[in-house]
């Protein structure tokens, strides 16, 4: 029987999911890979595609652009944490083609989002600058 650990998946707005596990799967740029209560150490780039937490027979998928999951800890204590770029909870019967479509649209929502804040930024720094030489 296996134990279970606690999980996290995180984006950059927000606590998406949090709960106990018996696995996660997600796949790096090496492969897809499966984390069970002590695991080594472990740190990976995740490529866009879904992230799976098992429990019991219970089963929840989310699609991510890209991001990193982090595990550790000892086993009584062990953790996995899954830092999105963005993440979208998502049916286990979603075929892979649809999985590559919404990661590739997360993707490029958090660049759009990325685009507008790096414009309203620019803004406030010119806005800040008129004002210092206002003052000269």
């Amino acid at each position: 029987m296996a134990t279970s650990f606690d999980v996290t998946i995180t984006t950059p707005e927000e606590e998406m999911w949090t709960g106990e596990a018996e696995l996660v799967i997600a796949r790096s740029p090496e492969g897809e890979f499966g984390i069970m209560n002590g695991h080594i150490p472990f740190l990976a780039s995740l490529e866009p595609g879904r992230v799976t937490i098992v429990s019991g027979s219970d089963r929840q998928s989310f699609i991510v652009p890209g991001g990193f999951l982090e595990a550790s800890g000892p086993q009584d204590d062990y953790h996995v944490y899954v830092l999105a770029d963005d993440a979208e909870e998502v049916a286990e019967d979603v075929d892979l083609s649809e999985i590559q479509d919404r990661a590739e649209a997360l993707e490029q929502r958090r660049i759009e989002e990325e685009d507008i804040d790096q414009e309203a930024e620019a803004r406030m720094r010119a806005a800040m600058a008129g004002t210092q030489l206002g003052r000269g």
